[in-house]
């Protein structure tokens, strides 16, 4: 029955298989008498014959009908399948798997001329999106994904590479050009975005690679545009940066200080230094700072600069963070009543459970809170607000004291000091730079001290190298000084040799001081 029903190209169904059934009994049923010579029994057999040929003729021709409607609609979903399976589902752009084709095929067919490939990030992506939440971070993609489309309508194509991602290829004429369109589209992004009804601010890390599909290979394109958008986030630019060779250099180096820092948290590679901080008035030592040293075998010196943003960027920053605090808490038990600053990450401070393991380390290491100074950046209290306040607060309730770092190198702004519950501020070596040599120096310097003591806040000042610049400080009523004046980063086991040291020379200045008081 089934060779039957395939030689007349129909489908093995059941209601075919009646038909034939009984096809086949009509003419098991007459085939007799047709054959015994009973002509109305051959004219009753054609009849018959006849009737089932034209039933099963109507009844394929109603069965083709519906199989090419059924393979159209299956034409449309695979239609729909193969777009949904090539696109993005939130923005409509091409999606990874569309955008690597395009390329590819276009490095395939050899295309003459010069192309460059766009990778954009989105700035501070994630923090909108867990502040704001999942809808809004997916109102601003959308957004993002208009831009570029009205930014880059001559685009071969445009993608959403995944989360915050997108990238673009485009033929570069004389007319517009790659850091044009990168231009605009930082700059638009820039803008106030409203979204779920707040104002949004955001912006864009870009990275351009120039290249010929008929010479370079599409896939080096995107990786060297990703490159080079790494280098415009590392620099916390919001706007676009071109490949160059060095990039791949610095890219490579990057690579190597993630896999060898992996290593060297479980080798005792890492140290901490200790820098001393004098009281202006007398010289005595105060507290001491932490600072990061990585002597590394197969890379030498790696400086903290560099070390600490790729740690940041690589999600190791937790473990390096909590290696410091470690360290730091136990120096703290070595020397005493010797308070130790340490600088915390922002990425370790915005830990939600940071407050949480700060006091089980401390009960761990079992030292007097007081004698932990948190050192943070102003980027931490601008970045997110809320959550810095409720950190701080949490950390001083523990005991531990916390100092605004590096003040007035970033947003230098004199009115989010009020709002947080501080213990003492840092001032910047950058404000040391004309001190006593113009008056507006020296004025500034003033202004920002009395800013801090009237805030009830302790004021350091760092980068302190020369005897003119710690006197006219001291008259400038500074608490504290930090810098190469007094001593250079060392190792723990010589702050009681420097101890002993400054606090002789503090009691004879005392004394010669009570003796001119008595002479005079």
């Amino acid at each position: 029955m089934e060779k039957v029903l395939l030689k007349f190209g129909l489908r093995n169904d059941r209601s075919l298989r009646i038909l034939f059934a009984g096809y086949l009994a009509v003419l098991a049923a007459v085939v007799v008498p047709a054959f015994g010579g009973a002509t109305n029994g051959f004219t009753l057999w054609l009849g018959l014959s006849s009737a089932c040929v034209a039933t099963a003729l109507v009844l394929f021709a109603t069965h083709h009908l519906r199989v090419t409607r059924e393979n159209q609609r299956l034409a449309v979903v695979g239609e729909r399948l193969e777009h949904q399976a090539h696109s993005d589902p939130l923005t409509g752009l091409m999606n990874r798997i569309a955008f690597n084709k395009v390329l590819a095929e276009r490095s395939q067919a050899q295309v003459h001329g010069e192309l460059a490939v766009l990778f954009l990030d989105v700035n501070r992506f994630k923090e909108i999106n867990d502040s704001l939440g999942h809808k809004a971070g997916d109102v601003l993609l959308a957004q993002v994904a208009r831009l570029l489309t009205d930014n880059l309508p001559d685009a071969v194509a445009v993608a959403r590479m995944g989360g915050d991602e997108f990238a673009a290829i485009l033929t570069v004429t004389k007319t517009t050009t790659p850091e044009a369109c990168a231009s605009a589209i930082a700059e638009g992004l820039q803008q106030p975005l409203l979204i779920e009804g707040r104002l949004v601010q955001s912006g864009a890390a870009i990275g351009i690679a120039y290249g010929n599909l008929a010479y370079d290979d599409g896939d080096d394109l995107l990786k060297h545009a990703d490159i080079a958008m790494y280098e415009a986030k590392a620099a916390g630019v919001n706007g676009y940066r071109v490949f160059d060779d060095l990039m791949e250099e610095r890219m490579s180096s990057r690579v190597s200080i993630r896999s060898e820092l992996a290593r060297a948290l479980d080798t005792d590679e890492l140290t901490l230094n200790y820098q001393p901080l004098v009281c202006a008035k007398t010289g005595e030592l105060i507290s001491v700072e932490a600072l990061l040293r990585w002597n590394s075998p197969r890379l030498g010196q790696v400086s903290p600069a560099v070390l600490i943003p790729i740690a940041e960027e690589s999600g190791q920053i937790i473990h390096l963070s909590n290696w410091v605090l470690d360290t730091g808490l136990a120096a703290i038990k070595t020397l005493g009543d010797v308070p130790v600053g340490i600088n915390i990450s922002p990425v370790h401070f915005r830990h939600s459970q940071f407050a949480t393991i700060l006091a089980e380390k401390l009960i761990a290491a079992n030292v007097r809170p007081e004698l932990l100074h948190l050192e943070i950046t102003e980027g931490v209290l601008i970045s997110h607000m809320e959550g810095a306040k409720k950190t701080i607060a949490q950390v001083r309730k523990l005991g531990c004291k916390v100092y605004l770092d590096d003040f007035g190198t970033g947003y230098s702004s004199l009115s989010y000091l009020q709002d947080f519950e501080l213990d003492g501020m840092k001032i910047d070596k950058s404000f040391l730079r004309d001190l006593g040599e113009r008056s507006q120096a020296t004025q500034i310097m003033r202004s920002v001290v009395d800013l801090g003591h009237s805030l009830g806040l302790k004021v350091v000042v760092e980068g302190v190298e020369s005897e003119w610049q710690a006197r006219l400080l001291q008259l400038l009523n500074c608490d504290i000084l930090q810098g190469f004046h007094f001593a250079t980063p060392m190792v723990l086991a010589d702050i009681a040799a420097f101890r002993k040291l400054h606090t002789a020379k503090a009691e004879t200045s005392a004394d010669l001081g009570s003796a001119e008081r008595l002479s005079a």
